[in-house]
């Protein structure tokens, strides 16, 4: 039986709805998703206390998620509201204002809790090991140290992108004494945190600026992928980027490419704070994460739920079995098939000079190949590369992604259109296609190898002799269809690989 999760983040900018469903065979996918810009804290100011009139923008909008929550049937809404509500001094009465007014069970978390959110859905979908976190929202920044995937020091700095737009009047034109005014206002709150100095690691960013931030780069450098979450960029980029939007009045920035319109007003602020960020902390690169307060709630619900700890242990593993999972894949089969796979990759590794990294792909790629037949069985290995092109796979880079999304659309056989692909042509050189031909053609024999779907060939012995690729196959049937479909990939193999293959 399927479980519907709502989960909402009510933060000082804006409102966020989305719609979780975990099945029966415990694959999870997210199934809707709204935004609404609501300004809660706006002209809370040092008062600290939220207006009328953002209540009711809050309210009115709660409404609405209220109401698609009784439309998709959820069973349970976990809603949580950030710094404009804790921080405010009638927070407790707007909780239970939204509460008579939607049904909605808003709960004001800690900026403990809030941190500790986005570090849990960060953690498990970009594969960092040490980083430095940051979760930019309009009334705080929540930072916190990552070290062996571990949280190690965690910060709430009590400024975010509305709030410090707001103090210093930044919504439009800037002048250089107002911009140096706030840019040492910000790293003078930093700088009384010695362990934020001089880190010297990747820092990853959570939060609408920082997703604008990767789509104006994006913009500005024809990036051919929309996808946002683990899109990086180096400092000297984002700083060419950040000086570019100083320059601007707010007519200019409302029409700046990639730049969300609702965020023209507040995104110097914000930008400013993450660059005092990468600054302080000579960040060597920023990537951005499209997962944050929100995917933290619904991991921690699902793993508790299965009785696992919150952190997941190999976030490519996990993901890559829940997309198995969701199109209803063969398990038994397609492990099998990724076996078979990886016992060749290894003994082949001579010939086919491929490392550990592309040993991962190949099993992604092994696990994910038939999930085309989701949409049409005909064709099935062009709907599968489209499929694994699009998916939430955690742990991969961009290109990575692209390079096992050809591998899957190539298992049965080589196919030149990928080649004339133009988003798998922007993303891959003449290195990453020979790559994806060697892998596809493994991928292929381990396939051939399970033609029946009877686990007939329970494992194989993949050995290089005398300038010939040996393949043993240990049976206790004489596998006439498995083999014959092998032979078919023979010329293939003598192709690529540069010797013949013999099937014992």
């Amino acid at each position: 039986m399927t479980e519907r999760l709502a989960i909402i983040d009510l933060g000082s900018n804006s409102a966020r709805l989305i719609v979780m469903h975990i099945y029966h065979n415990d694959a999870y996918n997210l199934v809707y998703h709204q935004k609404e810009i609501v300004r809660l804290s706006e002209g809370a100011g040092e008062s600290r206390v939220l207006s009328k009139e953002a209540m009711w923008r809050a309210i009115n909008s709660l409404k609405v998620f209220a109401h698609m929550c009784e439309l998709v049937q959820a069973d349970k809404i976990l809603a949580v509201a950030t710094a404009a509500v804790r921080n405010a001094h009638n927070g407790q009465e707007f909780l239970q204002l939204v509460y008579q007014h939607t049904g909605i069970p808003l709960q004001a978390i800690s900026e403990e809790t809030e941190a500790l959110l986005g570090y849990i859905g960060v953690i498990n979908t970009i594969d960092v090991k040490d980083a430095l976190l940051f979760d930019l929202g309009g009334g705080s920044t929540e930072v916190t140290l990552i070290r062996d995937r571990q949280p190690l020091e965690m910060l709430s700095i009590p400024y975010g992108s509305l709030n410090l737009t707001e103090m210093f009047g930044t919504s439009d034109k800037i002048t250089e004494e107002k911009l140096n005014e706030m840019r040492n206002f910000v790293m003078g709150y930093l700088h009384r945190h010695t362990w934020l100095k001089n880190l010297s690691l990747p820092v990853v960013g959570i939060g609408g600026t920082a997703r604008n931030i990767a789509k104006m780069d994006q913009k500005r450098k024809n990036y051919p992928f929309p996808k946002v979450h683990n899109y990086r960029l180096g400092p000297m980029a984002f700083e060419e980027l950040w000086y570019a939007l100083i320059k601007t009045n707010l007519t200019q920035r409302r029409k700046f490419p990639g730049l969300s319109n609702e965020r023209a007003d507040i995104i110097i602020a914000g930008t400013t704070i993450a660059k005092s960020l990468l600054d302080v902390s000579r960040g060597t690169s920023l990537a951005i994460s499209g997962c944050g307060v929100r995917e933290g709630m619904f991991l921690k619900y699902y793993l508790e739920r299965k009785g696992q700890k919150e952190i997941i242990p190999d976030i490519l593993a996990h993901s890559t079995h829940n997309m198995l999972l969701f199109y209803k894949g063969n398990e038994s089969h397609h492990y099998h098939i990724a076996g078979l796979a990886a016992s060749m990759f290894d003994g082949w590794q001579p010939v086919h000079k491929l490392g550990s990294r592309e040993k991962s792909l190949l099993n992604v790629a092994a696990l994910l190949h038939d999930i085309g037949i989701a949409i049409n069985y005909y064709d099935h290995a062009r709907h599968s590369a489209y499929l694994v092109e699009n998916a939430r796979l955690f742990g991969l880079t961009h290109r990575e992604q692209m390079l096992a999304a050809v591998v899957a659309g190539w298992h049965s056989g080589y196919s030149a259109k990928y080649v004339r692909h133009k988003l798998y042509s922007e993303f891959l050189d003449q290195a990453d296609w020979q790559v994806a031909r060697r892998l596809a053609l493994i991928l292929a024999l381990a396939e051939s190898l399970e033609t029946t779907q009877m686990g007939l060939v329970r494992k194989v012995e993949a050995t290089i002799a005398a300038d010939q690729a040996h393949l043993k196959l240990i049976t206790d049937d004489p596998v006439v269809i498995e083999r014959q479909a092998v032979v078919q990939h023979k010329k293939w193999f003598k192709k690529e690989l540069g010797v013949d293959l013999v099937v014992v």
